[in-house]
């Protein structure tokens, strides 16, 4: 019996989200990897020619955010695992320097299967632990962040770098998708406010998910007509390899987009004012992917526009996030801390929420009590007493 699903959509996103099965793993990570492998799947083949002599790619950098185990890597895996059965896309999954990389897109190098290839400076990098996957060195953190910053736009010409042990190397229209994952502290650590101003954070997707403590799956449930599914979209992977072309606009999508750029509200923070400039140029991205999903010729449609402003709208929610992140001092993050985690649970006894915070985030006894005094001086939490004697904390917000 053929799958019910295929007779019903032809949509790349709508059939990924059903062979991804129901699990605890949130549905947005799976949806965004699913985004970078299309970008990364047509590189720098078709394109949107926004200014004269100058094509823009679907080319993005995407950052997964979430706590430890929230299933960042699984929906990474899941992605690149489909990729590498249905295409030939150079895929570079592992720890790199800036220096490296260098070498990787412009140098011949040795496959995993011991294979001399030529230098390809279209890549897909994957990286599901970044704060592993680049260094533990700040200094070489920043350096592999400015590198990647500086070839987000060097696609249409070539870029002259070089390494220490290989001198100048020219790299000719370098395109680079990146995909990657990491926690919340350790975002901390590497993305100051000093990298925000960078211009970074303008040319990255960063995707933030909480636990969701009463989704509670054992076992991921996969359609029974999961190959079936699988097959087709492998199948279209192969065949989007090789699209080529220029996208076109209809007029109503052209209308939608003039109207979404006229009305759209200024940035409330300084730091937001880089990433707002460069919304159009990413919200044109999208729509080339949504469009690619769809199966159609290379005609950017209303919908697409619509859908790629929904997605602006939630990259621009979770930048406010990032903002949080980087203007956090020593004294500020455990009173943050401890404010996310109680708005989660709405009431806690004092025990529990004392033994979370001395093991996961390092507070002692009295460090704990003063971020409490903190949050209930604000109004914010208020402390109680439980059924049985015990200090409650109740979230006021």
């Amino acid at each position: 019996m053929p799958s019910k699903i295929l007779t019903q959509t032809t949509n790349l996103f709508k059939l990924y989200k059903y062979i991804c099965g129901k699990s605890e793993i949130p549905e947005i990570f799976h949806f965004w990897s699913f985004v970078s492998l299309i970008s990364a799947v047509v590189e720098d083949r078709v394109w949107y020619q926004r200014f004269k002599h100058t094509k823009l790619f679907p080319n993005l950098f995407i950052i997964l955010i979430g706590p430890s185990g929230l299933g960042k890597s699984v929906a990474i895996s899941h992605a690149v695992n489909i990729a590498r059965k249905s295409t030939s896309i150079n895929i570079f999954e592992g720890r790199s320097t800036a220096a490296h990389l260098i070498d990787r897109l412009g140098k011949p190098h040795t496959d995993e299967w011991g294979q001399k290839c030529l230098a390809n400076p279209k890549l897909w990098l994957v990286m599901d632990e970044l704060r592993n996957d680049i260094s533990p060195n700040v200094k070489m953190i920043e350096d592999f962040i400015f590198f990647m910053t500086k070839i987000y736009t060097s696609a249409n010409s070539t870029m002259d770098t070089g390494t220490r042990g290989h001198g100048e190397i020219k790299l000719h229209n370098p395109l680079i998708n990146w995909l990657s994952g990491t926690t919340n502290d350790d975002l901390r650590e590497i993305m100051t406010a000093h990298l925000m101003r960078s211009g970074f954070t303008a040319r990255t997707c960063f995707i933030w998910a909480e636990n969701e403590f009463d989704k509670r799956i054992l076992d991921i449930k996969y359609p029974e007509d999961y190959e079936e599914v699988y097959h087709h979209i492998c199948t279209r992977l192969w065949m989007m390899q090789r699209a080529e072309g220029s996208f076109m606009i209809t007029s109503t999508a052209k209308m939608e987009l003039d109207l979404w750029y006229d009305t759209r509200d200024n940035p409330e923070e300084e730091l937001l004012y880089s990433s707002w400039n460069r919304d159009l140029e990413l919200l044109l991205k999208f729509a080339m992917i949504l469009c690619l999903a769809d199966g159609g010729p290379l005609v950017l449609q209303h919908k697409h526009i619509v859908h790629a402003q929904a997605m602006i709208d939630m990259v621009q929610s979770f930048n406010n996030r990032l903002i949080e992140a980087a203007s956090e001092t020593q004294a500020t993050r455990p009173i943050n801390d401890l404010a996310k985690y109680m708005k989660k649970r709405k009431v806690i006894d004092h025990t529990t929420a004392s033994r979370y915070f001395r093991s996961v985030k390092g507070l002692n006894g009295k460090q704990f009590n003063e971020v409490v005094l903190e949050l209930s001086k604000d109004g914010c939490l208020e402390i109680g007493v439980g059924p049985k004697g015990g200090k409650v904390y109740k979230w006021r917000g």
